[in-house]
């Protein structure tokens, strides 16, 4: 039982780092896009 716990709480670790990592992602990706638009706005 208390594996089992343990396991869970590991799974819900795992899930929540993948989750603020792909949020981290789509933010570099969306600042990216707006650093090019800007470049190509102020050429």
């Amino acid at each position: 039982m208390t594996r089992a716990r343990v396991q869970e709480t590991g799974m819900k670790e795992a899930t929540k780092r993948a989750a603020s990592e792909a949020l981290a992602q789509m933010m570099a990706v969306t600042a990216m896009l707006v650093i090019a638009s800007f470049i190509f706005y102020w050429r």
